[in-house]
Formats: C-alpha cells, sequence, structure tokens
C-alpha cells in the first residue's frame, strides 16, 4: 500500500476528529447530542455517547491483550456503563450535532432515529484513520465506517473497500455496504463475535490456507529486485545502523525460484480474527491486502507479531522452523519448506520498508526487531 513519505502531527483535537466526520461541534448545534472524549496518548482516544449503555457493545468489542492494559479498560468500561465516566477529571463532555451524524447513516443505507456513533481515533501514522461504530436504535452496532485522516489513510480505507468487493463471495471476509471517495471513507457490514486468545489456532490453519491463489508464479529473484528498489532511498540510513544486512538478506533472495502467488492479507493477527456463531472464523482489516502475495506472509506475520509483542522466543530459522504449524502449512500448501528462510527474509524486508516509510531510518522498536531477526537468517 503506497503511504505518504512524511508522519503527520501526532496529537488531534475534538474539532478536527469532528471535522474530518463533516459534524458540527457545539451547543448551539441543531438538534445536539452529548458526548464523552476518552483520552490517550495523542488527545481523544474515543468518542462515545454521554449515555452509558449506547457505548457497551462497541467498548466491549475491543479486548487489550496485556494484563495492565486490560485492567485499564475494564475500568473504563465499567465507569461508563454504570453512568461514572462523565466524572473523570481527563473525560471531556462534547456537544455534537445529530443531523451531521445522522448523515452518515444515510451514505452507509442504515436505518436510525437516534443517528448514534462511537469513535475511535487511529494511532499516529502515514495511513491515519477514524473507525466508526454505527449504532442502531437498540444499541447494537449495525456497521462499521472507516475515515481516512490522512492522504495514506484514505488510500489504504480504498483500497480495502475494492478487497472487501473482491471478496464478497467468501463468508471469511466482511460485506462491504459503501464506499465514498471524495470522503476518503466506506463502510462494511460489522462482525460479531469474540476475539479470540493470542495462540495460534488449528482454525487459521485452515483460513490460510483457502485464501485464493492467483494461478501464477514470481521469481524470488524478482522480489529481491523490487525490494532492493523500495528500500534504495534508505540503503545509506540502514547501512550505518547495520553495515551490510541490508546486502546480504537480498542476496539470500537472489535465487531463480519461482513461487506461486495468492492473497495475503498482510496483518493476520489475533485482534483481526472474529469467532462468529454462524459463518466460523472471520478475518476483518484488509488494508494492507494483496492479491499477489507470496506463500507464508501471513503465517510469519503471526509468528513475528507474537515474539515481538509478547516475548516469544522465535529467532531465526531453527526456531522458526520448530514451530509445528510451519511445518503443516508448507506440507498443505505444497511449497518447498526449505524455502523458508526465504520467505521470512522477504517478509522483513517486506516490514522494514513500512517502517522506513513512516519513520525514516530512525532505529524504532520494530527496526531493531527487524535487523535481529534478519541477522538470525542472514547468518545461515
Amino acid at each position: 500500500m503506497p503511504t505518504e513519505p512524511s508522519l503527520p502531527s501526532l496529537t488531534l483535537s475534538v474539532s478536527e476528529i469532528l471535522n474530518a466526520l463533516e459534524i458540527d461541534r457545539g451547543s448551539d448545534a441543531k438538534e445536539p447530542e452529548r458526548y464523552l472524549a476518552i483520552p490517550g496518548n495523542y488527545g481523544p482516544r474515543w468518542l462515545i455517547p454521554a449515555e452509558s449503555r449506547a457505548s457497551e457493545p462497541a467498548l466491549s468489542a475491543w479486548r487489550p491483550y496485556t494484563i495492565p492494559s486490560r485492567i485499564k479498560w475494564l475500568a473504563i468500561r465499567t465507569a461508563a456503563r454504570t453512568g461514572l465516566l462523565r466524572f473523570v477529571p481527563s473525560v471531556s463532555n462534547v456537544a455534537t450535532s445529530r443531523q451531521g451524524a445522522l448523515r452518515w447513516f444515510e451514505r452507509c443505507g442504515i436505518r436510525s432515529q437516534r443517528g448514534e456513533l462511537v469513535i475511535l481515533v487511529g494511532n499516529p501514522s502515514p495511513d491515519r484513520k477514524l473507525i466508526v461504530f454505527l449504532l442502531d436504535d437498540e444499541h447494537r452496532i449495525a456497521a462499521v465506517l472507516k475515515v481516512g485522516l490522512t492522504a495514506g489513510g484514505g488510500l489504504s480505507v480504498l483500497h480495502e473497500a475494492e478487497t472487501l468487493k473482491r471478496l464478497d463471495p467468501y463468508q471469511w471476509a466482511p460485506g462491504l455496504l459503501s464506499v465514498h471517495p471524495e470522503l476518503r471513507a466506506a463502510s462494511q457490514a460489522y462482525v460479531d463475535g469474540a476475539m479470540p486468545d493470542r495462540g495460534f489456532l488449528p482454525e487459521y490453519m485452515d483460513l490460510l490456507c483457502q485464501l485464493p491463489r492467483t494461478g501464477d508464479c514470481r521469481k524470488l529473484s524478482e522480489v529481491a529486485g523490487e525490494l532492493a528498489n523500495r528500500l534504495s532511498p534508505f540503503k545509506a540510513g540502514l547501512d550505518q545502523i547495520a553495515p551490510g544486512l541490508l546486502s546480504r538478506s537480498l542476496d539470500r533472495l537472489d535465487l531463480d525460484v519461482e513461487l506461486p502467488t495468492l492473497l495475503v492479507h498482510g496483518d493476520f493477527v489475533p485482534w483481526n480474527i472474529r469467532k462468529n456463531a454462524e459463518r466460523g472464523h472471520v478475518l476483518v482489516d484488509w488494508e494492507w491486502a494483496d492479491f499477489a502475495g507470496l506463500p507464508a506472509y501471513d503465517l510469519l506475520h503471526f509468528q513475528f507479531t507474537e515474539d515481538r509483542l509478547f516475548g516469544g522466543t522465535t529467532s531465526g530459522y531453527a526456531a522458526m522452523r520448530a514451530i509445528p504449524v510451519c511445518k503443516e502449512y508448507f506440507r498443505r500448501m505444497d511449497v518447498d519448506s526449505e524455502l523458508l528462510p526465504q520467505l521470512a527474509t522477504a517478509y522483513l524486508l517486506d516490514m522494514l520498508k513500512i517502517e522506513c516509510d513512516h519513520w525514516g531510518t530512525e532505529l524504532t522498536g520494530l527496526t531493531a526487531f527487524l535487523f535481529r531477526q534478519l541477522a538470525a537468517f542472514a547468518g545461515l
């Protein structure tokens, strides 16, 4: 996915959030509706209806994975449910226009008399966006609206919409409801269901193996050339941090080997999976999808993300190969398991390019993790 080359302003105000949604603010707004703004690290993180019971379905669908975050989130949900959240000093009251909110219900084809929204503000990045839950008159989530806050955010929202349109025949992807290119926005059906635990479940293997193949192939040497071109603006800075590592990693991919291409989700992690009673496991957040991706990308993303965020032990070829699901995936996909180092290297370089797009060659926590993993695979 293309992104803006520079990082936009980190902190947003309530007014900027509402302006992005074309919703008027102020007590003089026609048919004012009261909201509560819950702060985050970069300005408001959530805007929820002041009526406590209205926001509960959306808040309960959000599930932090670390214990401190879970405790904090439980306290926020409890305060909202009991009507005490408005008395928390850091939470501010906001008056908005109900008519402005109702326009989004009309655009998305959702019937509502109240026009209540729950707004989640995405973290700062070149593809920052708003995630808006549209509530019906019984306070159930009727749809999910995404609105780009940056040019890159708008591109990712519209890319996801195009992806969902192509995935309409499949039960493991949400249905697309509406697209609004001029507003950098699109809406999709809400997938009701629990967010699973962190571990890789057997059902995930079935899900990954169901992702459609294109029928085409890509040579690893061509992948190496593409990655080299994409990373060339950052090569000098990366070589200062880890001399020669980028070249050694690219050399590992310089093989005249063809691999089948397939649909890649791009962010295959537990918090983007829902266990739905009727449809089974459904994948959400398709903003990074690639219909001509490489095998094992999603599996590697899941495993490396687990390691980076939750202190796993995955490091290098031996540790990754020892994971049973890796062996099963290569067998079921009919791909040579000896290509695991090359596929892991391609994945890590792709992630490095995304991180450089966001932060340049600044040594971030993710950049340091990617360097460690690349060094482990390049040392084979």
